[in-house]
């Protein structure tokens, strides 16, 4: 592991020293980067692309859907923007900035010039198809074509978000042919963080992530999409292949020094010294909508059912989660010592225990999460309802999906599976609109651990039916859609990039958008 870091530190050189992804396009064509071999690139292109999803995106879908909540017993009024839905274009930036970054390496590999590279090429057009999928759900049209040219072309032209998705089903099918037809001589990938190099896995995965992509789609009606998307999922039906364990990350995380933490736990919980000092620990907790389904409180949508998995999402305060309303107001000499709120649980940092170094350090050591198991289940699940898929039963996917999030939780399900069964929108039976109970417990699964698919579906679907921000904290009417282009794009690209206003987010979305 020590080996990966390594390599991950020659191999990023250009991420760390750039604001934007032009200058880092500029950065990759240097001499050294150019004559770093696929296995060099790869593990430093896919721990720092997961940095931007662990933090940033997750962040920001766990904001956006009612699942975190701001300290005000220790913060002034905290997460205004996300709260107030009045978006503007230092609004998330580093997920635009970062995800280019990323994807801009992983372009290295795939045009790379050394032969017998066929699994690193592999890898790298299912990584860019995994993010560069958010890049369009969550700013539609964006460079493509004309991007990843580094000096050849700074002000790259923006590509249809429409025809982005379909080159990114291609780039998928493209692996799966290099995959299922290995070079004789292909070299096998020691480096790859992900799966270690078991192509196998990637087949799966590249497999899910085009399911993913075709249900995003899953609104629109118009005849040329939708034989498209049939065709697309006639051929995922045959090789019925689909992600099976959770797709984990870990390219030697330790609380050696905070550069090695795992990314979440490092920005989220503690240094590597244990100190909370440079960390959001106490910026964030639950949310007041969020603590009321896990703990069943009467007048909620899960009145007395409690989930098991609440004590390992977030810790409990006097038996139970304890949170606060996106709006909510601090009152006059009340703070977190008198009025404690939740934190973090144990199953998404993996820090349990007293404090300490050794909590520290299993915290700091706990593999990232770029898909769980649940993820899969559920997409499965949403396209078998739907009638897209044919293999399987829509509710025993739904009940597995639920049970994988207990198990990477390290939940014990109990009675909870027979009880929620009679809770419209949560359980398969009560629910009229299985969609709904679908992307419910979806919301659960993956609030805090890969919180942008959940913001994701709700712009797709309005589901999970969730609460607005209150106190008049919402400027704007609804949640914003999309986000905007960051000042670094109309700063370096202005000629390109498309102007727009903060209003206008929260009405138009990507091309799947469907009001």
């Amino acid at each position: 592991m020590k080996k990966i870091f390594l390599l991950i530190a020659v191999a990023v050189v250009s991420l760390t020293s750039c604001s934007d992804y032009l200058a880092d396009n500029t950065n990759v064509n240097s001499p050294l980067e150019d004559a770093l071999p696929p296995r060099l690139i790869l593990p430093g292109a896919q721990s720092q692309a997961f940095r931007t999803q662990a933090i940033n995106m997750n962040r920001l879908g766990s904001v956006m859907t009612n699942a975190w909540g701001g300290n005000i017993y220790q913060f002034t009024n905290p997460l205004q923007v996300e709260y107030s839905y009045n978006f503007d274009n230092n609004t998330y930036a580093a997920v635009w900035d970062g995800l280019y970054r990323s994807v801009n390496n992983f372009q290295k590999i795939i045009e790379t010039p050394l032969e017998n590279q066929g699994n690193f090429v592999a890898i790298s057009k299912i990584m860019k198809a995994h993010y560069m999928q958010y890049i369009v759900d969550l700013y539609g049209d964006s460079p493509y074509f004309e991007a990843f040219k580094g000096q050849a072309n700074l002000t790259p032209a923006y590509t249809d978000d429409a025809i982005i998705y379909k080159e990114l089903v291609k780039e998928l099918e493209e692996a799966r042919a290099l995959i299922q037809n290995p070079s004789a001589t292909a070299e096998g990938v020691t480096t790859d963080v992900i799966f270690s190099g078991d192509m196998s896995k990637w087949l799966k995965l590249a497999n899910t992530v085009e399911l993913r992509i075709l249900l995003r789609q899953s609104k629109l009606s118009d005849a040329a999409t939708v034989a498209y998307v049939n065709s697309k999922y006639a051929q995922l039906q045959a090789l019925n292949n689909f992600v099976d364990a959770d797709v984990l990350i870990n390219p030697g995380y330790s609380s050696s020094n905070d550069a090695k933490q795992n990314p979440f736990f490092g920005s989220f919980v503690r240094d590597a010294a244990g100190s909370t000092t440079n960390t959001t620990n106490t910026l964030f907790t639950s949310s007041k909508h969020f603590s009321d389904v896990l703990n069943g409180e009467a007048g909620g949508p899960t009145a007395g059912v409690i989930d098991p998995r609440r004590s390992r999402i977030w810790t409990l305060v006097g038996g139970k989660v304890v949170g606060t309303d996106q709006g909510q107001k601090p009152v006059p000499g009340q703070n977190n010592s008198t009025n404690p709120t939740s934190r973090f649980g144990a199953g998404i940092t993996g820090y349990a225990g007293a404090n300490g170094a050794a909590a520290t350090a299993a915290g700091s050591s706990k593999s990232g999460v770029l898909m769980l198991l649940s993820e899969s289940k559920f997409l499965q699940a949403e396209a078998v309802q739907r009638g897209f898929l044919t293999t399987g039963i829509a509710q025993t996917l739904f009940n597995e999906g639920i049970q994988a999030s207990f198990t990477y939780l390290g939940a014990t399900i109990g009675t909870y599976a027979v009880q929620i069964e009679a809770v419209p929108g949560f359980g398969w039976t009560a629910s009229t609109n299985k969609i709904q109970a679908i992307l419910t417990q979806k919301w659960i699964a993956l609030s805090g651990i890969h919180g942008v698919e959940n913001y994701i579906n709700y712009t797709r679907t309005g589901f999970p039916v969730i609460p607005s921000s209150i106190n008049g904290f919402n400027l704007q009417p609804t949640r914003p859609k999309r986000l905007i282009y960051p000042l670094s794009e109309y700063n370096a690209n202005s000629g390109n990039v498309p102007v727009l206003t903060s209003a206008q987010v929260t009405t138009q979305g990507p091309f799947w958008y469907v009001p």
